[in-house]
């Protein structure tokens, strides 16, 4: 059962508990131009909010059950504001928020807002002019921070957006901070982007790192200013136990050495990745994670919008950041690092809520499909409806309905095998809006229906339609979202995972403990390539190309083991001090990470902690 955490904030819009606070707005009221003060600071300075998208299943008709008590928070923190709201927020389309921040501006509360201009489709233009002042993100990368400043003091953040979607659909978190210190840091980067106009890597590193909330240690660091993937590695390489993680975007080469190297150190990495953000990119790292036995395909028909990590059951990293390189070097983002086992422990109810939820679906093939609701292959295709399939015991077949009305008569029904993941409606009429839903069947038994897909089918964009032509790279959009349109993006970015329906197969690879010497790897390469290894070798020279740094184990550099540093990466061992060119010159090492060849065996190394001197 989850505890719903609604004692922590307190309501100052309400009636006043002491004949102090009587007296004070007596004082205020008579006094013109006076507002009432804040109450003496009662609340927890650090309180966590999640929203339970599960507690809606089978249907998602229960929303006020799945915003679980994230919505009512945020709204309870916006009215409890008396004289400013700073906010910088990815996208705001919620109308409770919006009707909140209205209140707001009734109360003579300033409001400042800067939001994401692909986002905006004039949902704040109802506010009143006078207590709002609006900035839209117009850069070619994103804004992509989800926090907000009240008074100066209260600081939300998180992983959610305001939107319905984030609220009822998507798994998402929320942490308010109360320190003025710490506000002010926030303060210092929203100024940055609102009033200085300054975004993505133009910002500086103008604002203070490390706080203490009434004896809890907490660190904020902003993206790209801040170079947050520094901290990350960081915390990842003093793992001693545990690392669990919940995450929808893996993609960060860096990130995925570093936890590759928390596994050959005996830590146990538990992670529950988000369907979408796995099946959707070609370039997401949980592919090999997962090749390697780390975490599970989350199960809710929503995404898991998570982007937070669980050290040791101590340290709760999280924000807005995807753990991608886009959001750490840029696009606009906030990391937070709260060193406390209370926050902790309500993060770690949370991850275990999702990886249960994931394990029981796969178990029972009755239990109603999750059909999803958001995914980002539709443009060449009529009309495209994913779910997640049930991996354990399968059913003997799905049964796909489209229906013209909620939970209507189907007009067409499929039957469509288990192992599929997809299925593309090309008899759907172009400009007509249809209701998708699924069920199982299993020896005999029929489960419920699904929640439902709902779309307009659209015309393809490309002359070809079917999975096939899904993948031919043509579609001109953004589909990953990292502010470019390149061949990351979905349609050639996933040409080996969509040419069938069939649920994609992580590749195999194998985790060798021990320390292995360079000799040994060159003798028996076949039986060491493509696994996560420690290997132990004598640097004999280093190279700079100007494109990488090479560190060989041999003068035979083109045929016997090396480690490669790409330049990109370089500024990771700078922030700690260290020259690969000449601090590692000459030196016995031990370095860890997945075994490649080009030419000769190497390793790809993109952080200090990869290595360990021994000499």
């Amino acid at each position: 059962m989850r505890i719903m955490r609604k004692s922590v904030l307190i309501l100052t819009s309400g009636p006043p508990t002491s004949l102090i606070g009587i007296i004070a707005i007596v004082l205020s009221l008579a006094l013109p131009g006076c507002s009432p003060p804040p109450e003496a600071n009662q609340e927890e300075p650090i309180a966590v909010y999640f929203n339970d998208p599960l507690a809606g299943l089978p249907h998602l008709d229960r929303l006020a059950e799945q915003a679980g008590d994230l919505l009512d928070h945020l709204l309870r923190a916006i009215s409890s504001a008396r004289r400013t709201i700073d906010a910088a927020v990815y996208s705001i389309t919620s109308e409770e928020v919006i009707a909140a921040l209205g209140e707001a501006c009734a109360r003579g509360v300033r409001l400042r807002i800067l939001t994401e201009e692909e986002n905006y489709r004039g949902q704040l233009e109802g506010l009143p002019s006078h207590c709002l002042e609006l900035e839209l993100d117009q850069n070619d990368r994103l804004m992509h921070a989800k926090f907000m400043i009240a008074d100066r003091e209260l600081v939300w953040t998180g992983s959610a957006n305001w939107t319905d979607t984030s609220f009822y659909y998507d798994a998402n978190n929320a942490i308010v901070l109360r320190d003025r210190e710490l506000a002010r840091s926030y303060e210092l980067e929203f100024e940055q982007m609102f009033q200085e106009g300054r975004f993505g890597p133009s910002k500086v590193d103008n604002n203070p790192e490390e706080f203490d909330l009434a004896g809890t240690q907490v660190e904020v660091y902003f993206a790209p200013s801040d170079r947050p993937r520094g901290a990350l590695l960081r915390l990842l390489a003093e793992a001693q136990e545990t690392i669990e993680l919940a995450m929808f975007y893996y993609t960060d080469e860096c990130l995925f050495q570093a936890l590759a190297a928390a596994l050959t150190r005996g830590v146990q990495v538990r992670a529950v990745w988000d369907f979408r953000g796995w099946a959707n990119l070609q370039v997401s790292k949980i592919d090999e994670l997962m090749g390697l036995g780390v975490g599970l395909v989350d199960a809710n028909p929503g995404l898991v919008h998570h982007k937070y990590a669980i050290i040791d059951r101590e340290i709760v990293i999280t924000g807005s950041a995807n753990w991608t390189r886009s959001g750490m070097d840029r696009n606009d983002e906030d990391l937070i690092v709260v060193h406390s086992p209370k926050v902790a422990r309500l993060f770690a109810e949370e991850f275990e809520r999702l990886y249960r939820d994931a394990l029981r679906y796969d178990e029972d093939p009755l239990i109603p499909p999750r059909v999803t609701l958001k995914h980002y292959n539709t443009q060449d295709v009529l009309a495209r409806i994913e779910w997640r399939p049930h991996l354990g015991e399968k059913p003997d077949y799905y049964e796909l309905c489209r229906a013209r009305s909620p939970f209507g008569p189907c007009e067409r029904l499929w039957r469509v095998p288990p192992n599929w993941w997809f299925f593309v409606d090309e008899e759907a009429q172009p400009g007509r809006t249809y209701w998708w839903r699924l069920r199982s069947s299993f020896r005999g038994k029929i489960s419920s229906w699904s929640n439902q897909y709902v779309s307009t089918a659209g015309l393809p964009e490309c002359p070809a339609t079917g999975a096939d032509e899904e993948c031919d790279c043509d579609d001109g959009r953004d589909n990953d979202g990292d502010g470019h349109l390149d061949c990351r993006d979905y349609d050639c970015a996933v040409a080996s995972k969509c040419t069938s329906p069939e649920w994609p197969s992580p590749p195999e690879l194998e985790l060798l403990p021990g320390v292995l010497s360079a000799e040994e790897v060159e003798r028996d390469l076949a039986r060491y390539l493509g696994g996560l290894v420690t290997v132990r070798f004598y640097v004999v020279s280093t190279y700079d190309s100007g494109r990488a740094i090479f560190l060989d184990s041999s003068r035979d550099y083109e045929r016997d083991f090396t480690v490669v540093i790409f330049k990109e990466d370089e500024a990771n061992f700078a922030a700690m001090g260290i020259d690969p060119v000449l601090d590692y010159d000459r030196k016995l090492i031990e370095v860890t990470g997945i075994l490649r060849e080009r030419g000769g065996p190497e390793i790809v190394v993109c952080s200090p902690q990869q290595i360990k001197l021994l000499e």
